[in-house]
């Protein structure tokens, strides 16, 4: 298991080597929900730590929130990624999350992301989406 920062630093870095999207505060998150959520079906575990809360445009986590919200909407720059993470289940989900999702926009992530039940389940603004949620949800979607 890695942090969730050194997961989405990792993503940064994708994004800067293999460009097929830019990367923006809000994609990231639903960037890092999504590979939580996969790492449940590829690997049976969780890929980092941390809980994600049901905000306006999906899933947040806070975390992340406070690193990588000075960027705005604008694209984060190269300077905040990290080549490489040891955790190898960690890093081929990560992989594959940036080379199926990376080509959406943030907000027709947004949509996916709203379109989940765990996101659904959690019904308020700044409720926590259980990971036990979005665990079942994609185990059962997706495999």
């Amino acid at each position: 298991m890695i942090s969730i920062i050194q997961a989405a630093k990792y993503l940064v870095f994708l994004s800067y080597t293999q460009k097929r999207g830019s990367l923006t505060p809000l994609k990231l998150q639903k960037l890092l929900y999504l590979a939580q959520g996969w790492s449940f079906v590829w690997d049976n575990k969780p890929i980092f730590a941390g809980e994600f809360e049901a905000w306006q445009y999906g899933p947040v986590n806070t975390e992340v929130y406070s690193h990588f919200h000075k960027y705005g909407r604008n694209e984060i720059p190269s300077s905040e990624g990290i080549s490489d993470i040891s955790d190898t289940d960690a890093k081929s989900t990560l992989d594959a999350i940036w080379r199926d999702y990376s080509g959406y926009s943030a907000f027709t992530l947004v949509d996916l992301t709203h379109a989940q039940t765990p996101w659904k389940k959690a019904d308020y603004y700044h409720q926590v989406i259980s990971t036990e949620d979005i665990k079942s949800y994609f185990q059962s979607t997706y495999r």
